[in-house]
């Protein structure tokens, strides 16, 4: 069985915790690969000096992340060097007051991404109906990270060439039809979104949250969780360079 953690931030992470012991346990309960997300240049420095067959990761400039320090000419460099297996995580941010710098820095990287072909890693809240009139212009492949807004703005973005990752955002009773849409809709992974922030007191693996989440989500949705895993794997295969 191999399962993949879709949208995580393990070079975070690993500022407080060793990462090969836990990505050693994570792949014996069966989740083989990780999509990184790396929002600063001590980040995307640590997965190139600290390569690992079970990691791919993306870069971008995050809508609403003060410590965020990446720049469009960095990522320009890592697209040319082929470091990254996307761009993101990318978007529109309703918490962010400033949202003209937000639109022209989520265009430029878009930009970035027609040129060198790469698929997008989004990151959206708020501002959905705006995102999509603007991502429509752009015939990429996207991955739309823990997406928790309405269903409406979720019908939007279907009509891009889209895949969903579920986090335990959407775990919650008022969110449950949106979980259902997005398993309906079969373009769905599976993410943790971990970082050294969300590691709760005494845990020894947080990496080993995505089987609690899966299996919640089969609970709530009475569907199978091998045809959810199996499902997640045809997706990842699509989606991750392999």
């Amino acid at each position: 069985m191999n399962l993949v953690d879709a949208h995580c931030h393990l070079a975070n992470l690993a500022e407080i915790i060793p990462l090969a012991p836990i990505l050693d346990e994570a792949e014996q309960s069966g989740i083989t690969r990780f999509a990184s997300s790396a929002l600063r240049k001590s980040e995307v420095a640590y997965h190139l000096t600290n390569p690992d067959g079970r990691i791919v990761f993306s870069a971008g400039i995050h809508p609403n992340f003060a410590e965020c320090d990446l720049d469009l000419p960095f990522l320009k460099v890592l697209c040319q060097n082929k470091s990254i297996w996307a761009i993101g995580e990318i978007g529109l941010d309703k918490g962010n007051p400033e949202l003209a710098v937000q639109r022209k820095v989520f265009s430029e990287q878009l930009n970035l991404a027609m040129e060198y072909r790469l698929p997008v890693v989004l990151h959206i809240v708020g501002h959905t109906s705006e995102a999509y009139q603007t991502l429509k212009q752009y015939p990429l492949v996207y991955l739309v990270h823990g997406y928790a807004g309405s269903e409406e703005g979720f019908r939007e973005l279907t009509k891009l060439d889209s895949f969903f990752t579920i986090s335990s955002r959407i775990l919650k009773e008022d969110k449950q039809e949106l979980l259902l849409a997005m398993l309906r809709s079969g373009r769905y992974l599976f993410e943790t979104d971990i970082t050294q922030y969300y590691v709760q007191e005494n845990e020894s693996n947080p990496l080993l949250r995505l089987w609690e989440l899966i299996s919640r989500c089969a609970e709530l949705s009475k569907i199978n969780q091998e045809d959810l895993i199996q499902r997640q794997g045809i997706n990842a295969r699509k989606l991750l360079p392999q």
